[in-house]
């Protein structure tokens, strides 16, 4: 019984220390946060649409980073429980060997082989001496090594415990910082909103056509009313495609593209509202695959695609790390959910300078 007790005392001070080095290795981190510069007073059409470049992209930098401490809160909170269990599992161990320590001294004394001299007095012969000799010297030994072993194990489960605490009050003030900064971003995003109502009609055609698909890009798109998985009709959102693009994939094309015209709304999964990571995670979850709601982290999932390999239901990157995820649907188009103030809806894929790559899920 005791040597089970110390393997399990053994396991469990593993457990610790792997938590702990676990936590300290990896610290908690969403990305340096941009420095907010309010942008010189917009005079043109022209510099209108570069403030609002520069802002949409800042604006999926920190929404991102914000995905990114809520994953890692979650994830700091799941290893905050682990070491709190590790931590009753030693204390219980400590507490067992304890009764056995004591039990086994009681049980000594009162067989009168609590020392050497009683064990001299209580042998018949040399041999016998030196058999309890030996027995009291693997108990003294055992009785040190479950006293260390308890010590290590309460100690490493007390240093995960608060190496799991610190990291989930790191990922709590990394969430408070990005909602700051998030609200900073917001404010001036409206700023330029405003902007925008004082152009002429013409003016504001000229912006919004810079993201449109083309004719020819459009002519890919036919008006058929699509269903998603859930069996709910939406507006006219199929998509004819070419290729060998899997059915899973076509189920995801088609549950992104129903949600066309839903607003941007930054931490958002759906189904009401989206972010950028929050719509392509909604629209692959509709075809049973399960994707962190986070674009950088999108990126590492799945076999990496070149651009001219593409097919609909690759997801598409931009920025590095990536700040911005969409969904392509073929003909050098995607469905995405672009920045606050916008809507979900499809936009050719060259409008964004700052591509970095591709992955096919599944």
């Amino acid at each position: 019984m005791a040597l089970t007790r110390k393997s399990r005392l053994s396991r469990v001070i593993l457990g610790a220390v792997v938590l702990t080095g676990a936590l300290l290795a990896g610290p908690l981190t969403a990305g340096a946060i941009p420095t907010l510069q309010t942008p010189a007073q917009p005079k043109t059409s022209a510099d209108v649409l570069s403030v609002l470049d520069k802002l949409a992209k800042d604006n999926g930098k920190l929404t991102e980073q914000f995905n990114q401490a809520r994953i890692d809160l979650t994830n700091a909170q799941k290893q905050s429980d682990a070491a709190a269990k590790s931590l009753a599992l030693a204390q219980a161990e400590v507490a067992k060997d304890r009764q056995a320590l004591a039990t086994s001294l009681a049980a000594q004394y009162k067989g009168g082989s609590f020392s050497r001299t009683a064990a001299l007095m209580d042998s018949a012969s040399g041999q016998a001496y030196l058999d309890k000799m030996q027995s009291l010297s693997f108990l003294a030994d055992h009785q040190k090594d479950v006293a260390t072993a308890a010590v290590k194990a309460t100690e490493a489960a007390k240093s995960a415990q608060a190496a799991a605490d610190a990291a989930v009050q790191a990922a709590q003030k990394q969430s408070q910082t990005l909602l700051a900064r998030r609200t900073t971003l917001e404010s001036e995003i409206a700023k330029q909103k405003q902007l925008l109502a004082t152009l002429t009609a013409a003016e504001r055609a000229k912006l919004a056509a810079r993201a449109a698909p083309s004719r020819t890009q459009l002519a890919a798109v036919t008006s058929v009313t699509s269903v998603t998985a859930t069996g709910v009709a939406r507006a006219p959102a199929a998509v004819a495609v070419s290729g060998s693009a899997s059915s899973a994939a076509l189920t995801a094309v088609r549950a992104a593209l129903s949600q066309r015209g839903k607003p941007y709304v930054w931490g958002a999964g759906g189904p009401d509202s989206y972010d950028c990571s929050g719509l392509t995670m909604w629209a692959w979850g509709q075809a049973g695959v399960s994707l962190p709601h986070q674009s950088a982290e999108q990126q590492g999932m799945g076999t990496p695609v070149a651009q001219n390999n593409l097919q609909p239901g690759d997801l598409v990157f931009f920025g590095s790390p990536a700040y911005h995820v969409g969904m392509y649907i073929g003909n050098g188009m995607m469905v995405h959910a672009p920045t606050t103030g916008d809507v979900v809806k499809i936009s050719s894929l060259a409008y964004m300078s700052d591509y970095s790559g591709a992955v096919r899920i599944g």
